[in-house]
């Protein structure tokens, strides 16, 4: 199996958001940060870990990303209505929302920022 934040990427990339310029998987690289050009997507593990226990033995493995979007400055877009969307396209493709943060904005750059959890069950096939 794919590891949770290349299925997240393969999914967010699938959908082909224009309001989303740029998706970095991972840490955010140095050439990046602070950037308020471009409205770049983070997406990072938070969750990974067996589940269904019976039998002595596990039945499925929760998986779970952090999609943290960092607004480019000025964007003219309806950001509730993008999030929304991007809420629905992974609850479409089984996952659910845990969490979804407040908007918070950078006192230095003025950056909007949020964050969202995504968690999804997966079911193990037996030994």
């Amino acid at each position: 199996m794919e590891l949770p934040t290349t299925q997240a990427n393969k999914l967010i990339v699938s959908a082909h958001y224009s309001w989303i310029n740029r998706i970095v998987v991972g840490a955010i690289p140095r050439e990046l940060a602070g950037n308020t050009n471009e409205t770049i997507l983070r997406i990072s593990e938070w969750l990974n870990e067996p589940t269904g226990y019976a039998n002595a033995t596990f039945k499925g493995w929760t998986i779970g990303v952090e999609v943290q979007i960092f607004y480019k400055l000025n964007s003219g877009i309806s950001k509730l209505d993008d999030e929304i969307a991007l809420a629905r396209l992974f609850v479409k493709d089984g996952w659910t929302v845990e969490q979804s943060k407040d908007h918070i904005q950078d006192p230095d750059t003025h950056q909007v920022s949020k964050a969202f959890y995504f968690a999804k069950n997966l079911m193990i096939k037996g030994e």
